[in-house]
Parts: structure tokens; C-alpha cells; sequence
């Protein structure tokens, strides 16, 4: 995880049709539930519909990430299931992350623009956008008891493959990330 600078900056803002692709995914989800004692199969189960499909064919087998391809605008979308705490930033990449269910609860970690943490808490069907070197990550709710099996469900829309835009944290926002969550900011991703 290093920086590299030499990569080019890629910040876009979501097009409407991808938009409208996440909300109808959330919702079919939200339908399809219920139905489902594990919430990955009914996510399976809408993710490989002929209407949620991309031009690739896509392996939802095993834990994931499911990797779903690309929209038309060229960007990666990926089904990403998080067990645990990944805190890192992408110094040259625009990221945004649609929850669809967490098993527990979880808060959303970031840093605001005048340079204090913040959680904000997670639902299904909302939107984190996080900006070309913020960094971000998905806690366990905090204050709250946390299951064993505690984990987080998100599709990501991507405008590059991150292995190569993916770094560590500063020691400041490690401390920050202390100071709101109450432990340790996890090492590496």
C-alpha cells in the first residue's frame, strides 16, 4: 500500500443510470429478503437477474468479493462483504459504496472537511461517497455489542482496479479514528 502519485487522479460524479441501477438492485434486494435466512444468497439471487446484469458473466459463488464487471461508463462494480474493519484512503480514486445489509450494526468512519472524525450511521440504501484521498472505513456500530458474525455488504462502483490506488492511513487519523470508535485503528487493509 503505497502512494503513487503517478497514476492519474480519476474523480467523477455517478451518472444517472448508475444511480438508478444501485436504487433498483436495493430495492429487488429489499424485496427478495426476507425470503432468504442468509441475506448473501437473496443478494445472489437478485445480482444474477437478466436486468441487474452486466455485459460479463459473473461468478456469485463463495464469499466474495463478487466481482461484477463494468458499467457502461467503464467504471468496476464489485459486491464486497467486509468481516472486519479495513481503514485505508485512495489517494487517486473517487470510490462510492452502497450498504445493502449489514449483519448487526454498523457506523461509517471518515474524516469531515475541517479535519475531525466522524461516524455517520449505516443503512441499507445509502450512499458514501468518498473523495480522492479520504479515508473511510465500516465499524461495528459503536457502543453496541457486537455478534460474532458481525458483517458488512456493500456494491462499490469504482473507476479503476484499487490494488493500485490503496494506502495506509496517517498516525493522525489512525488517532482520530481512536478517539471516536474507542479502539485501535486496524493495520493495513
Amino acid at each position: 500500500m503505497t502512494e503513487q502519485s503517478a497514476i492519474p487522479l480519476l474523480d467523477h460524479d455517478l451518472a444517472e443510470d448508475e444511480l438508478a441501477w444501485m436504487q433498483s438492485v436495493y430495492t429487488a434486494f429489499s424485496n427478495t429478503r426476507a425470503g432468504y435466512a442468509d441475506p448473501k444468497d437473496a443478494l445472489r439471487e437478485v445480482l444474477g437477474r437478466e436486468e441487474h446484469r452486466f455485459a460479463t458473466s459473473v461468478d456469485l459463488s463463495g464469499p466474495g468479493p463478487w466481482r461484477l464487471g463494468q458499467n457502461r461508463h467503464g467504471r468496476g462494480v464489485a459486491a464486497v462483504f467486509l468481516p472486519k474493519v479495513e481503514l485505508h484512503k485512495h489517494a487517486r480514486s473517487r470510490t462510492d459504496q452502497f450498504p445493502m445489509y449489514v449483519v448487526g450494526e454498523a457506523d461509517a468512519f471518515s474524516i469531515s472537511e475541517n479535519a475531525q472524525p466522524v461516524l455517520t450511521p449505516v443503512t441499507g440504501g445509502d450512499h458514501f461517497h468518498n473523495a480522492p484521498g479520504a479515508p473511510h472505513a465500516f465499524v461495528p456500530k459503536v457502543g453496541k455489542a457486537v455478534p460474532d458474525n458481525w458483517e458488512i455488504a456493500f456494491i462499490a462502483i469504482t473507476p479503476r482496479n484499487l490494488r493500485e490506488d490503496t494506502q495506509a492511513v496517517s498516525d493522525d487519523v489512525r488517532a482520530a479514528y481512536k478517539s471516536v470508535v474507542g479502539t485501535e485503528a486496524p493495520r493495513g487493509v
